[in-house]
């Protein structure tokens, strides 16, 4: 009897335990943060300046990943939202840029341009229609819809578009982003989640906050001679705004919308403005509370990407004073976040990772006048220099469709007229743009499809290439050279950052995780954001996204 009482006992605790870990293993919330053109150093070069709540409580409390990097070119924004949540890299999922050539068309299309679809929630017709069509893949976003019969939630908001929709994948319950051009900087949905906003998203609207954020002006936190982490204030790397004689504070939004209101752009000034962090913050809060998410035992997902630091950084640079100040505020806007979910949702009751989709190089002129390795590819000129080329050799001909800096398309229509082989022709432009001073690597689709590269910079550009949309020579420059489309331009001029090479200072994000089922501490281990999502499908216990190549980060998994 005592026996059989024994191993009841041993029965019982074993099992309560078992329930218990399921329970608590499975978070309610997942909130996946991006920040856009965000560089893995940001997270310690103002970290003696950033409060308790934020980016400190993130390294403190969570997992540092501070070996990750994109592993595809190019670097820029619509493929990284749509490789981090994909698990794969646009070779499969098909999101090769932020807009592509079509050749058929003879035009670019974006990224989430759909002409089928209505814009939602706009005050006058936008008639730039919006989904996620052109994504090839599933993402996690969809693999936890679908596994859990639906009955999960998926929000994604942003200040872009692409950052919303693509995070979001096919089936996600809603998607929005700030909408400057046909509304006074409304959150706007798409046709192909609705027919109209949810209450909560108009009454948010009614509040008019852009107008209000509009209406101020921004200057530092501190007095700007503390500000000793950037370069000074008055420089020649930065562009100016609304008129300024100067890319100085303060910024005097009030006064700027003014001047841009002729044009219906006024709205987009709130893009350049910290005030953008915010605003997309406290309507995340809103999404939490009033689509109560995290609040059943199916688990949901808020897809989060905050646009402001990429336009900061195209227009300023990393090494400025604005871009120092925008994340002090955003370390802010961070721990307002992280409170409302611990609140809202339970402290031991989400995960959290943040991430980027790509970093950025600082301003060329800047790193010419600091005797840094720099240049242009003037891709106006090395269209005609290729041209002339093939003319020579082959005959006067339109050999060139487009050339978009990292995409060259062949006219095949030419080629095919003269009777000439496309893998030939491939190669001689590859050949002839390899003698260019600029051009480190150029590779044929051929050789693309028929070989396999192992590592380096082959296999970084072989990650970004997708037989449909790709152009026929894809080509990448040598470290710290930008892509400008004409010819004038000299590196003393280049102004702002740009990025989507396959370099570290384009590729180095951050990747820190946070919350239930994370454990505390760093790896310098190498890592890709095209992770996330298979370790997403691991600890929620989901079908892994159809195409995805990353691999979950085993030290969430590694058993004591």
């Amino acid at each position: 009897m005592m026996q059989k009482l024994y191993y009841f006992i041993l029965f019982t605790i074993a099992f309560g335990c078992h329930t218990h870990a399921q329970i608590q293993s499975k978070p309610k919330l997942v909130v996946g943060v991006v920040i856009d053109q965000m560089r893995f150093d940001q997270l310690y070069k103002y970290q003696n300046r950033y409060g308790e709540n934020g980016f400190k409580r993130l390294l403190r409390e969570g997992f540092n990943f501070k070996n990750a990097n994109v592993n595809y070119i190019p670097s820029e924004t619509a493929p990284g939202h749509s490789s981090i949540y994909t698990g794969t890299t646009p070779a499969y999922h098909g999101i090769i840029g932020n807009s592509w050539y079509d050749r058929e068309l003879n035009d670019f299309i974006g990224n989430v341009a759909d002409s089928d679809e209505k814009i939602v929630g706009s005050l006058n017709e936008n008639p730039y229609g919006a989904s996620p069509k052109n994504l090839s893949a599933t993402t996690i976003s969809d693999e936890l819809r679908l596994g859990n019969n639906f009955r999960s939630k998926v929000i994604s908001v942003s200040i872009k578009d692409r950052g919303a929709i693509l995070p979001g994948g096919n089936s996600p319950n809603a998607a929005y982003w700030h909408d400057w051009e046909s509304s006074p900087g409304y959150f706007v949905s798409s046709s192909y989640y609705m027919k109209k906003l949810p209450k909560w998203v108009s009454k948010f609207n009614a509040l008019e906050k852009s107008d209000a954020y509009l209406n101020e002006s921004w200057n530092t936190l501190y007095p700007i001679e503390t500000y000793t982490a950037s370069t000074a204030d008055d420089n020649d790397f930065e562009y100016s705004l609304g008129g300024k004689p100067s890319p100085t504070f303060p910024y005097d939004f009030q006064n700027m919308r003014e001047k841009y209101r002729p044009s219906g752009t006024e709205y987009r000034l709130l893009w350049v403005s910290p005030a953008g962090n915010t605003l997309l913050t406290e309507f995340a809060i809103s999404a939490i509370e009033n689509e109560e998410l995290g609040t059943d035992e199916f688990p949901d997902l808020l897809n989060i990407s905050y646009s402001i630091p990429d336009v900061i950084g195209h227009t300023f640079g990393p090494q400025s004073v604005e871009m120092e100040d925008l994340y002090l505020r955003l370390d802010k806007n961070l721990g307002d976040l992280f409170t409302a979910l611990d609140t809202k949702v339970g402290k031991d009751s989400y995960t959290l990772f943040l991430t980027s989709d790509h970093a950025a190089s600082p301003a060329v002129s800047y790193l010419k006048e600091n005797k840094q390795n720099t240049g242009i590819a003037r891709i106006e000129a090395y269209t005609e220099k290729l041209n002339a080329f093939l003319d020579g050799k082959y005959g006067a001909g339109a050999w060139i469709s487009n050339f978009n800096g990292n995409n060259v398309y062949l006219n095949k229509n030419n080629i095919n007229e003269k009777k000439l082989l496309l893998p030939v022709i491939e190669q001689e432009v590859a050949d002839f743009l390899m003698t260019l001073p600029e051009v480190y690597l150029a590779l044929t689709a051929h050789d693309l499809q028929t070989q396999i590269y192992e590592n380096g910079l082959r296999k970084t550009i072989q990650n970004g290439y997708y037989p449909e949309r790709s152009g026929d020579v894809l080509v990448t420059y040598k470290s710290g050279v930008v892509i400008q489309p004409d010819s004038g331009a000299a590196v003393e001029n280049v102004k702002g950052a740009v990025h989507g090479s396959g370099y570290s200072y384009d590729t180095h994000v951050p990747l820190v995780w946070m919350g239930l089922g994370i454990p505390h501490g760093e790896s310098v281990r190498a890592v890709n954001p095209i992770d996330i999502a298979p370790s997403l499908a691991m600890l929620l216990n989901l079908q892994l996204p159809s195409a995805v190549l990353g691999k979950p980060l085993e030290e969430f998994f590694n058993e004591n």
